[in-house]
This record gives structure tokens, sequence and C-alpha cells, in this order.
């Protein structure tokens, strides 16, 4: 009974994140202070580059539809028309994620950084130069493989059926992307990160369903960034934290 249980806590825990991030920053003003930063910068990004990506893309996939002579009353259009409202909302949250993570990354991190003052987990060694260069180092290797990654979910997410378990990685990837700032933080490399990941598929599951649904949202994504980062840390800290009430599945 606890098996299922404590899945659907750790489920629970991960969808309910989002506010308990902003119940956080808006008692803290450091972190609202640090919350308005990345705002204003995606916020910029995405009238230049993101909301016209997603725009030319949707139009794009209508057009082909249409230019195939189906009917918009036939079940194959019908059918095509629920994939492509499926492959939209991964393209929309994916690429909301990967972008505003690269623009937004140094205010991300600060946010993150005071994040953990607020939680259980010890501070991390910052550590020399060299240190900080192998840090870089790995967050760029994360953003390689997590951008690779998505790519090909974006793909596969045309596939009848194997879309369906494109959106649980959806889920993975949009977590991947925010609790890496604490793990980078402490060296922790992508496949120990990827394994954290399968190691609390629940919370990872549901944090990453909830902040799907809000990065695909256009323009209040920007608004919705702060969030995913402050609860990405939180993740990473409740899953670190062996006092907790339950284990984090």
């Amino acid at each position: 009974m606890n098996f299922f249980k404590h899945r659907f806590q750790s489920f629970v825990f991960g969808f309910k994140l989002p506010i308990e991030a902003s119940k956080l920053i808006a008692t803290k003003k450091s972190l609202m202070l640090l919350s308005i930063l990345p705002i204003l910068a995606t916020l910029a990004l995405y009238y230049y580059a993101i909301g016209g990506l997603q725009l030319y893309l949707q139009q794009y996939f209508r057009d082909l539809i249409l230019g195939m002579g189906w009917s918009p009353d036939g079940w194959l259009s019908w059918t095509i028309g629920i994939v492509l409202q499926l492959v939209l909302l991964i393209v929309a949250a994916l690429s909301f994620a990967f972008s505003s993570s690269i623009i937004a990354s140094p205010f991300n991190d600060f946010l993150a950084e005071r994040t953990e003052k607020h939680s259980t987990l010890l501070p991390a060694d910052s550590g020399n130069l060299g240190n900080q260069i192998k840090l870089i180092l790995i967050d760029l290797g994360k953003a390689v493989a997590a951008g690779t990654i998505g790519i090909l979910a974006i793909l596969l997410s045309w596939v009848p059926i194997l879309n369906l378990f494109v959106f649980v990685l959806t889920f993975l990837l949009i977590t991947f992307q925010y609790i890496s700032y604490p793990q980078t933080r402490r060296g922790i490399r992508f496949w120990p990160s990827a394994r954290f990941l399968w190691r609390h598929l629940y919370a990872c599951t549901g944090f990453g369903f909830i902040i799907t649904l809000m990065f695909a949202v256009p323009f209040l994504s920007s608004f919705f960034l702060p969030l995913a980062v402050v609860g990405g840390t939180l993740l990473f800290a409740r899953a670190e934290d062996s006092t907790a009430e339950f284990p984090l599945c």
C-alpha cells in the first residue's frame, strides 16, 4: 500500500511546488528582487525570438495540413489536429525552457543560490577559478545534451501512441533544466543528474507536468520562470533531505 501511497504523494508534491515557490518568493524580498530580473530578460527574449518562433511553427503546421488537401471535417484531419496540438504544446514548453535557460541563466543561478539559503541544503563550495571553469563546462555539457534530447522529443511527438511517452520525456526534460542549478553548483554531471530523475520519477514528472503547462502559455510563461527555478531548487533540496516525512519517489 505504501508503494502506491508514496508515489502518489511524490507526484502531488512535485505538482504543488510552483505554489510553494510562489509563497517563498512572496515572503522573501531578496527572492522577489531576483525574480524580476529573469522575468524582464525572458520577456525581451520572448518578444524578439520565442513568440515569433512559436507563431511561425503554428502557421507552418497549419499550412502544411491545408496544403495536403484534407477535409477539415474528416477523421484524419481531426486526428492530425489533435497530434498537432500536442506537438505545439511540447514545442512551446521546450523552446521556452531552453531559450530562457540561455538568456536568463546568470539571473536564475543567483535566484537558485539564494533559494538554497531558505531550504535544507548545505551551502555549496564555490571553490577556486579552476573549479568555476569546471562547473561552467558541466553546465554547458548538460545544456547540449538536454537540447539534443529535446529536438528528438519534438520529432518523435509526431508519432501517434509514442507521443504519449514523449510527453513524460518532456516533463522530465523541463524538470532537468531547473534541478540543474543546485546540482551543477555541487559538481553533479549529466548522468548522475539523469539518474536523479529516474530515482524520483514521480515527483519530477509531477513538477515537469505543471511547469510544461505553465510554459506553454504564450507571454505569461515569462512570469512563471522564477517559479520553475525556485521550485526546482526546492525539489532537489527535498530529495536530499533524509529527515523528511516520506521518501520522495
